[in-house]
């Protein structure tokens, strides 16, 4: 979305923009100029656009955050880009010259089995998806942030997120009925369990959901500290919807007429 969006932007008012995906085996090792791909099956997504396109000076700053040519833009989505691929192992390769358009593409590993189907051939079943409700989200990592939240919106919530837990607990002090379920994205499980603690605290019936990037922490030491579930960090989208679903009432199960996700 972020780089449909940036392609529509730098073309103004008319033109097209191009989305193509295929899947592409390397045999070596490859440089781009984005990162290193080892030898192996990737997934190739490419946006291109006829836009005016830009020469290196620019292409040495495009994935800064707050780096942006145009007057109203923020400079968020192509940092935020480069941080969600990566995170998942992959790479952003851009290729663009004054007046002859731009092409982004964002290589990422090929899954080694068929994510969509079950073991017995069945199409799984798809993540529960949220309605609106609000999750507060806190960040330790500014540019974190910004993906986690797209990730929240794309499961259907409304996120709304801090990178100063002293925000976050002002703003859930303020109005504790208004958030739905809070995910704490802070990499000292210190620092994640006492914030965990304080809101709990402030809303003892609010879920609050702990991210972290190994299940290192104790059932008892959670419990403690007012923490209803684990997901992993970087947050896996369907994981986090399931996980979300379960301490969520409100969610339902695709498909199911009545009750509460289990």
């Amino acid at each position: 979305m972020n780089l449909c969006r940036n392609a529509a932007q730098a073309m103004g008012e008319s033109g097209r923009v191009d989305v193509s995906a295929d899947m592409e085996q390397l045999a070596v090792a490859r440089v781009f100029g984005g990162g290193e791909l080892e030898p192996g099956a990737y997934a190739r997504i490419a946006v291109s656009d006829a836009g005016p396109g830009f020469g290196e000076d620019v292409a040495k700053r495009l994935f800064e955050p707050f780096f942006t040519t145009r007057p109203a833009g923020t400079g968020l989505g192509l940092a935020t880009v480069r941080k969600i691929v990566r995170d998942h192992d992959g790479v952003v390769d851009v290729a663009s010259a004054p007046g002859k358009g731009s092409r982004f593409e964002v290589w990422l590993p090929a899954a080694k089995t068929d994510a969509s189907t079950t073991t017995r051939g069945e199409p799984a079943a798809p993540p529960p998806l949220g309605q609106g409700e609000i999750v507060l989200i806190v960040h330790d990592d500014r540019d974190s942030l910004l993906g986690d939240e797209e990730i929240l919106a794309a499961l259907g919530y409304e996120p709304i997120g801090f990178d100063r837990p002293a925000e976050a607990i002002a703003a859930l002090g303020r109005e504790p009925a208004r958030f739905d379920a809070v995910l704490i994205c802070v990499a000292s499980v210190g620092d994640a369990l006492d914030l965990a603690q304080t809101l709990h605290a402030i809303s003892p019936t609010l879920p609050i959901l702990l991210a972290r990037s190994a299940l290192d922490v104790g059932v008892d030491v959670l419990a403690r500290a007012g923490v209803a579930d684990l997901v992993r960090r970087p947050l896996v989208g369907a994981e986090l919807a399931s996980v979300l679903a379960r301490c969520i009432p409100s969610v339902k199960t695709p498909g199911a007429a009545h009750g509460v996700a289990s």
